[in-house]
């Protein structure tokens, strides 16, 4: 994780002075920002396609993937992070994929900002209950039971309602990744329609 970059460590593991790692970086904190800026780079975009919902699904899941292969990512992003050619080439493919909308720029790049951390937010839920290894099924079934005990109390009528449509609160996001990115997108962009 995060914690255990230090200057130390990685002159450490680069075989060289810490001092000689500070003359090209001067902070842990522009040494992160150097560290999203590269797996960043990662990301390979297309030409947006004219197809914005399309588009943004591509996006969207190659985001996640990528913060599947690096999780530390989920932390390091910052909206205080530099713009360099790997972070602006992302913002530029958003922009252009955005474009068929109708959105002026601000509201295609605030639109790409909250999908982003849509995208970063199921990740890390994703990878919490991945950690969680399997469930407990005797914890499960007392889960269980105490959202019934909840529900049968009258209190809470509205979500009764929604667990009897819908099931009870899916544990599985990943499986509802494009149904919950579908969801945002229609509210984020509003009757621009698809395609």
């Amino acid at each position: 994780g995060l914690d255990a970059v230090t200057i130390r460590a990685v002159a450490g593991r680069l075989g060289a002075g810490v001092m000689s790692l500070y003359s090209y970086v001067p902070d842990k904190q522009t040494l992160v920002y150097d560290m999203v800026e590269e797996v960043s780079g990662e990301l390979d975009l297309p030409e947006p396609s004219g197809d914005w919902r399309a588009d943004m699904h591509l996006l969207a899941g190659l985001q996640r993937a990528l913060l599947h292969r690096h999780p530390w990512m989920i932390e390091a992003t910052s909206h205080l992070q530099p713009l360099g050619p790997a972070i602006v080439a992302t913002l530029e493919f958003a922009l252009g994929a955005l474009e068929p909308t109708g959105l002026a720029a601000g509201p295609r790049l605030e639109t790409f900002a909250l999908v982003n951390g849509f995208v970063a937010g199921l990740v890390r839920a994703e990878l919490a209950s991945s950690a969680a290894a399997v469930p407990d099924p005797a914890r499960a079934a007392a889960q269980a039971a105490r959202l019934g005990e909840l529900l049968a109390t009258g209190r809470y009528p509205r979500f009764a309602a929604a667990v009897a449509q819908g099931g009870p609160p899916a544990t599985e996001l990943g499986a509802q990744f494009e149904r919950l990115l579908d969801r945002i997108l229609d509210g984020l962009v509003g009757g621009a329609g698809p395609g």
